[in-house]
């Protein structure tokens, strides 16, 4: 009886020994630099940690925020018709902003999704900011990062799906998002009260509501 004791509690502790080991592996390699290995299972590797393993270590703000980001939707209805755009992201700034020493963190949903779409890898971005100064055709979208903006899109899509229950009395079919970046004049320019920054706007493509809704199992 000891003896089939000790075999099977060696047997769980492999299993559970390579199981971890697996994790930390993949978590590992998100994070790490752009190589071979990370652009052939980046992808794999995203699906299999968002959401409840994903990582982000920009704790401490390598880059000060210089801009206003949010988004916008809007909704089609059944009936065929198509809302204006609402902004979704104003309710969790202005909860976080009303409590200073309770904040919300709602709205870190928004930021954070729209950190994955618009950051890239520092080795990616050289490359392309060179070819933009040699004026060469940019490098496309890599397969892993394609994965995490659709993975992102479809994460504000829920999110602003959330926000606007009342539209289309109920009856919303299809959601449209509306990325915003309001680039600030450079602190140079602080004393000029003409001065005024860029809207950058990206739209992305249509959501069915029927594949934004949390299914139970």
């Amino acid at each position: 009886m000891t003896h089939s004791y000790r075999t099977t509690r060696r047997a769980a502790l492999v299993v559970g020994g390579a199981l971890l080991g697996a994790h930390m592996t993949m978590a590992a390699l998100s994070q790490a630099p752009l190589s071979p290995a990370k652009l052939v299972y980046g992808d794999r590797v995203a699906e299999y940690l968002d959401p409840y393993f994903s990582q982000n270590w920009q704790l401490f703000a390598p880059t000060p925020l210089s801009d206003d980001r949010g988004i916008l939707a809007r909704a089609a209805c059944a009936d065929g018709s198509v809302t204006q755009y609402y902004d979704v992201s104003a309710r969790g700034v202005e909860k976080a902003q009303n409590s200073r020493f309770f904040p919300s963190r709602e709205i870190r949903i928004v930021s954070a999704h729209l950190q994955n779409i618009t950051s890239s890898e520092e080795l990616l971005r050289r490359i392309r900011q060179q070819q933009t100064n040699d004026k060469k055709p940019l490098l496309p979208p890599l397969p892993y990062e394609k994965a995490t903006e659709a993975e992102s899109v479809k994460g504000l899509s829920r999110y602003a799906y959330d926000q606007l229950p009342a539209v289309c009395d109920g009856e919303t079919v299809k959601l449209q998002i509306r990325m915003y970046v309001h680039e600030l004049p450079p602190w140079s320019q602080r004393h000029d009260p003409s001065a005024e920054g860029k809207v950058l706007v990206h739209d992305f493509a249509w959501q069915k509501t029927r594949d934004l809704r949390l299914r139970t199992p």
